[in-house]
């Protein structure tokens, strides 16, 4: 039996590259380069075919997959999904700083109402690929029981497969802070210097 993609799947700024460098810790393989795991291939895909040969070829693969809703992949193979939410108020301040936009209250309320639109959208899609079914993390949860959402993360990835996930390493991926939006570009700190 052929193992199923691994969709880790979202908005922008919902844990999805955390997910990713989980995974990745404990071996699984992913596509895309640390720590973001970003390169945007399967946005790029021209055609719904090169699409579904691209995903084909990765079977037990962990595959990031922003904004599913606008970057659907084929209907009818085999997906397990991780579906990351956050809580909007702090979801569209981190896109914003991102972004480089300003973070007045205006620009905060527009970008939250285009987070819980969107988000349902995304879901709708992600619904809509497999069978139905995936297993949405919030980011919050990631954050404050590290451990915990190790250990559903490798219960749903491998749904009683043989292969084990490292739940501790997974874990060590997470560095310890509050749930809320920081005021600077975690990321920056985990990429090569030098």
């Amino acid at each position: 039996m052929t193992k199923p993609v691994i969709l880790v799947a979202g908005l922008g700024r919902c844990g999805s590259s955390l997910v990713m460098q989980m995974l990745s810790a404990a071996d699984v393989q992913t596509i895309g380069t640390y720590p973001a795991f970003e390169d945007r291939v399967t946005a790029e895909l021209p055609a719904i075919d090169a699409q579904r040969e691209f995903f084909a070829r990765c079977p037990g693969h962990a595959v990031k997959l922003l904004d599913p809703h606008l970057h659907q992949p084929p209907i009818g193979l085999s997906y397990r999904t991780i579906f990351l939410t956050r809580h909007p108020a702090e979801q569209a301040k981190s896109m914003l700083k991102l972004i480089g936009e300003r973070s007045d209250r205006r620009a905060r309320r527009a970008m939250e109402h285009s987070v819980r639109r969107d988000t349902g959208r995304a879901r709708e899609a992600v619904i809509r690929i497999g069978d139905g079914r995936f297993y949405n993390m919030p980011f919050e949860h990631l954050i404050l029981d590290p451990l915990g959402a190790a250990e559903a993360i490798a219960k749903w990835v491998w749904n009683g497969r043989d292969e084990l996930l490292d739940i501790e390493k997974m874990a060590r991926c997470v560095r310890r802070r509050p749930a809320t939006c920081l005021p600077y570009m975690l990321e920056m700190e985990l990429l090569p210097h030098g």
